[in-house]
């Protein structure tokens, strides 16, 4: 009887304790819901990132402490490990850039110098903003790269729609192995999940780099220096390193140094036009 009387009262307080949590974070997302967008303002934007291997590194980046504890740390701008026997952190080599947000136009956020240590699988990778949720912002164009190669695109950016991660603001998903729906729509687009919890992607060595450019419109205002990059032109190879080619030369010679003309044949076309006489000549 006693063990049951503690049962009981073991199960209200769990399901107290989870009426409570339900409560703080509808009240959490009521209020994120409820910031007040400022179509002249200026706004911030973050990779979030995790690998699924073994160490589960990890960079979310939102823009508030409940999802994010690292947010306004001195680890906001790392890549975190948490070993979870000892809750000890490390932290990997890797350089974030961030984005302002100062109008409508394209932008684009790095990882770059990273050492994930063997880990090779992403699970999550996002871009974190701390624009108010609204229905005015548009997210278009966004594409991913990893290690210079891009390897997945969308011409809309995909919502997060789970509300305890939209409590600083919009976020938009590019990959998450816990969103069947963004896994099936990347399957259909030819990224199929290739690791238990997500995508091999990385090489799992030093000096990595992943990059997503988005394009973002619904402000008052553009940014005209917010442009997407230009890749480097590649040199052009030199053309007295090219086989075959000649330089300042009207003629070929044959192997035996005797001057090739080469032949111009004149094709005239004759057309006749409300009796008129057309003629056209074609050079070959």
């Amino acid at each position: 009887m006693k063990i049951a009387k503690n049962f009981k009262k073991a199960a209200a307080l769990t399901l107290a304790g989870a009426m409570v949590l339900s409560l703080s974070t509808g009240a959490q997302a009521d209020a994120a819901k409820k910031k007040k967008l400022d179509l002249n303002g200026k706004y911030h934007a973050t990779m979030g990132i995790q690998t699924s291997t073994k160490l589960w590194y990890n960079h979310f980046g939102y823009y508030e402490k409940t999802q994010n504890k690292y947010y306004k740390t001195d680890k906001a701008d790392k890549i975190v490990y948490t070993n979870p026997d000892t809750q000890e952190e490390t932290t990997a080599t890797g350089t974030f850039t961030d984005a302002e947000i100062a109008g409508n136009g394209t932008y684009t956020l790095k990882l770059e110098g990273a050492d994930f240590q063997g880990e090779t699988a992403i699970s999550q990778l996002h871009i974190a903003t701390d624009i108010p949720l609204n229905d005015k912002i548009k997210f278009t164009n966004v594409k991913a790269k990893v290690d210079g190669r891009e390897v997945t695109s969308f011409d809309e950016g995909v919502p997060e729609n789970e509300e305890p991660y939209l409590q600083g603001g919009t976020v938009i998903l590019l990959m998450n192995h816990w969103r069947p729906e963004l896994v099936k729509q990347l399957q259909e687009d030819g990224l199929s999940e290739s690791a238990e919890s997500g995508y091999d992607l990385l090489k799992g060595t030093t000096d990595e780099s992943v990059e997503i450019t988005f394009t973002v419109s619904g402000f008052n205002y553009d940014n005209p220096d917010a442009v997407e990059e230009t890749p480097e032109p590649t040199q052009a190879a030199d053309s007295s390193s090219v086989s075959g080619s000649t330089s300042g030369s009207e003629t070929d010679s044959d192997s035996s140094g005797v001057p090739v003309v080469p032949i111009v044949i004149v094709v005239v076309v004759v057309v006749t036009i409300g009796g008129v006489m057309v003629f056209k000549s074609k050079k070959k």
